[in-house]
């Protein structure tokens, strides 16, 4: 009998959600105290960038890595490979584009709505964004003196490097002889950036990223190859402690880490029945999660990191369900039919 992807791993929808919450942790204080200096994970180690948010993004990429060589090797096709990203990543990213431009801009401009709309700064918003998965400004948004009061979506600067990593495991699948050829190249160019950063300049945008990325095909080449084994999680899991006693807790988190994220992504959690009720909202949780809290600086002018977190969490929660159910469960569901459909055109296996 055929089970579901999330019967198979039933953690790692649980892994996502709980990086999306710890996202919107640190932009809480983000956009709450215009610093993240008083974020607790960044409290406790100190040093640069250490914020809760920012691992969050990392165990993203780790799962991306992972499942995407996983799929590749069951089903190494160009045209499913591509089909299921698209439908993964662009109609949640399209819905969150015109939220933005379309109700969060007219809202929260200094202009007002008549002004705003004829002005015409709204749609190279739009085409800005859809045309690099990335963010662009709104006329007047946001309406609060701050730091960051003309961010209209912070979050998305992963979303252009996670769609360059997808595009670089395939051609990498392509060209090299064999997967355990992908896992090394990538693993070398991930621990030559963990031991130099500044290569990390060197491939534009995907760079900072890539360790965790890379580490996440590793270890699939390597527990598919080897098994998994918990003497090497302990071992792992004494490393990460180390690197993060040791002052390094990135370079830690990539090389150790990764191989706990999987471990756990293969256990099911006290969320995973809620998850598997509800839907994946993680995607939606990380898309809206920004906006909404610029929503709250500027509306209840709120400062306290603590509340923004607790209200912004539940808000953008009832944004993420109505995106799941309205926009990504119906586009995932086009997947197999689009595939049907391209197949009639042209051959999609690899080699």
């Amino acid at each position: 009998m055929h089970r579901s992807r999330s019967a198979i791993l039933p953690g790692f929808d649980t892994l996502r959600l709980l990086g999306a919450v710890l996202v919107l942790l640190s932009h809480s204080y983000l956009i709450a105290q215009d610093s993240e200096a008083s974020e607790p994970l960044q409290l406790l180690l100190k040093g640069e960038k250490n914020i809760a948010g920012l691992y969050g993004v990392f165990t993203f990429f780790i799962i991306s890595g992972y499942l995407l060589a996983r799929s590749l090797h069951h089903n190494p096709s160009i045209l499913r490979f591509a089909i299921n990203r698209c439908m993964r990543l662009l109609p949640g990213f399209t819905c969150c584009t015109l939220f933005c431009a379309l109700v969060v801009g007219p809202l929260c401009s200094s202009l007002n709505p008549i002004s705003y709309f004829s002005s015409g700064g709204w749609l190279p918003y739009i085409r800005q964004s859809l045309a690099t998965l990335g963010d662009a400004p709104l006329p007047g948004v946001f309406n609060y003196v701050g730091s960051i009061a003309q961010v209209v979506n912070g979050s998305l600067w992963s979303l252009q490097a996670e769609a360059l990593c997808y595009v670089l495991l395939l051609v990498l699948w392509i060209v090299l002889p064999s997967p355990g050829w992908v896992a090394v190249l990538l693993g070398t160019l991930g621990i030559s950036i963990l031991i130099q950063p500044a290569l990390s300049t060197v491939i534009p945008v995907i760079g900072y990223p890539l360790p965790y990325f890379a580490a996440g095909v590793l270890v699939w080449w390597l527990t598919h190859h080897l098994g998994e084994s918990r003497p090497i999680a302990h071992l792992c899991a004494a490393g990460l402690l180390a690197g993060a006693l040791l002052g390094c807790p990135h370079q830690a988190f990539a090389s150790f880490g990764a191989y706990l994220v999987i471990q756990i992504g293969h256990q099911r959690s006290p969320i995973s029945g809620w998850i598997e009720r509800t839907g994946d909202l993680s995607y939606g949780l990380y898309l809206f999660g920004w906006p909404v809290q610029q929503m709250l600086r500027q509306f209840l002018s709120l400062r306290d990191p603590l509340l923004m977190f607790a209200l912004s969490t539940v808000i953008t929660l009832v944004l993420a369900w109505c995106l799941f159910h309205a926009v990504e469960k119906p586009a995932m569901a086009l997947r197999q039919p689009l595939l049907q459909w391209f197949s009639r055109w042209r051959p999609s296996q690899i080699g």
